[in-house]
């Protein structure tokens, strides 16, 4: 069988204990900007969001909800994925 790349249940506790570690070893400073700066993009999600919700008038003068609510379900999640593809902390 081919292997599937999973971590055994030890080496996943092995693993978080590591990157426990590593986040002890950091200076405040770097955490707490790593932090705001989760922070930021979070927000930055969350105004995408609400643009995408509020900026297509027509969108619902046409009786047609869905696709806005569609837009907006998916812009959010984007502020999550900018956080975890950069390094930044919330």
């Amino acid at each position: 069988m081919a292997p599937s790349g999973a971590l055994s249940p030890l080496e996943a506790a092995q693993q978080t204990l590591q990157t426990g570690i590593h986040h002890l070893t950091e200076s405040y400073e770097l955490t707490i900007l790593k932090n705001i700066y989760g922070g930021l993009l979070l927000s930055a999600g969350g105004l995408l969001s609400l643009v995408l919700g509020a900026g297509f008038a027509g969108i619902q003068e046409q009786n047609n909800p869905g696709v806005q609510r569609l837009m907006q379900g998916i812009a959010f999640p984007v502020g999550l994925v900018l956080v975890y593809s950069v390094g930044a902390e919330l």
